[in-house]
């Protein structure tokens, strides 16, 4: 009997801890960064267009969300050098914040950052789509991955554009984290 009276204990301890948890599914997350991007699209007032516009021209929020759910926004298409997969070297400055909650700062590494890296480029090479120099602890670079590179395959060198990038197409930290980003301002600089 007393043992009977032990698993019982046992099994209902172990639901308690269960049932308990407050991690969020990953669904849930995906939720939360749909809700967020949402919030961000009515308080910007941005207009999403079913098609990239034939003569390539953006107005100044319209943006365009792509086939890896980006949503694109071109200022200036640059000046007609394409880069080339896997062998442009792209230099990258950019302004971004977090959309999940309201947020205007970006948690990296548990250190808060905020807008201003406009003025400090990271390094890609576009296809690969990862940080290309040496190891370092630079901020600016856990931005790289598919969503910064995104832009390439409809502008430019030179080129000025906006992005919301959702954290599944960001850089493995932000993946981790489930932090989608809004960069308000994005160029590209092709290194000779």
């Amino acid at each position: 009997m007393k043992r009977g009276f032990y698993i019982l204990m046992i099994l209902c301890a172990a639901l308690m801890v269960v049932s308990c948890d407050k991690t969020k599914s990953y669904t849930e997350r995906l939720k939360d960064e749909r809700k967020a991007i949402e919030r961000l699209i009515d308080r910007e007032g941005i207009k999403v267009l079913k098609d990239y516009p034939a003569d390539g021209v953006f107005k100044e929020n319209e943006f365009v969300k792509l086939d890896n759910d980006v949503y694109l926004n071109v200022i200036d298409s640059g000046n007609g050098e394409r880069a080339v997969l896997g062998q442009t070297k792209v230099l990258c400055r950019f302004e971004a914040n977090g959309i999940l909650d309201a947020d205007t700062s970006i948690y990296v590494n548990n250190l808060i950052y905020g807008v201003g890296y406009y003025g400090y480029p990271t390094e890609f090479i576009f296809g690969y789509n990862v940080y290309s120099g040496e190891t370092r602890s630079y901020p600016p670079d856990y931005f790289v991955g598919e969503g910064l590179a995104t832009g390439l395959y409809h502008v430019g060198n030179e080129a000025l554009i906006k992005l919301i990038v959702p954290f599944k197409r960001m850089g493995t930290t932000f993946q981790s984290s489930y932090s989608p980003i809004y960069y308000s301002k994005v160029k590209y600089t092709f290194e000779k």
